[in-house]
């Protein structure tokens, strides 16, 4: 059972200020600078720079992703910013918790958790950034995935594709 609990709202002329002052911050900075959340600032970016769909794709994400190779996982809490570079694992369904395995990226992660998934195209400190990003129902973001760089810091060309297919295969309509 999930429960909805109402996050703080920010006036829209606060997260306004807050995106123009630093529009490549993490969304996190974003929101306690216009005293939100970090998905209030997520649903504020500009168009065609982020696409979501219910947290019910949690699973089937976690699991494409587990093919693409060296990603960076990251748990950001304010003042503590975690992050793995490795490729997943993939996982398996437990007790309603998808359990990560393989090394360094392991945990239990409550499915019913996760409210919402995001597939985030952005700048963030002057670099191109693709991420998959998991949100609860309080509007904090419980983790993301972003894709991986090559010798020379760009984008893996063959993860933005595995991202796009996978962004295409959620949001489509069903029948």
């Amino acid at each position: 059972m999930t429960t909805e609990t109402l996050a703080p709202v920010a006036t829209p002329q606060a997260l306004a200020k807050a995106l123009a002052d630093n529009p490549t911050a993490a969304l996190e900075d974003i929101a306690r600078a216009a005293g939100t959340t970090p998905l209030a600032v997520l649903d504020a970016l500009p168009d065609g720079e982020v696409t979501s769909v219910t947290g019910d794709h949690m699973v089937a994400a976690l699991d494409d992703i587990a093919s693409w190779g060296e990603i960076t996982f990251i748990v950001n809490t304010g003042p503590v910013i975690l992050e793995a570079k490795a490729p997943m694992q993939g996982g398996t369904v437990a007790r309603g918790m998808y359990n990560l395995k393989g090394k360094p990226i392991s945990g239990h992660l409550n499915i019913d958790a996760c409210a919402r998934l995001a597939f985030v195209r952005r700048t963030l400190f002057s670099m191109e950034t693709r991420s998959v990003q998991f949100y609860g129902h309080d509007g904090q973001c419980l983790f993301k995935i972003y894709l991986g760089r090559d010798e020379n810091r760009q984008l893996i060309p063959e993860q933005i594709a595995r991202f796009d297919a996978l962004e295409q295969r959620l949001t489509a309509p069903t029948a």
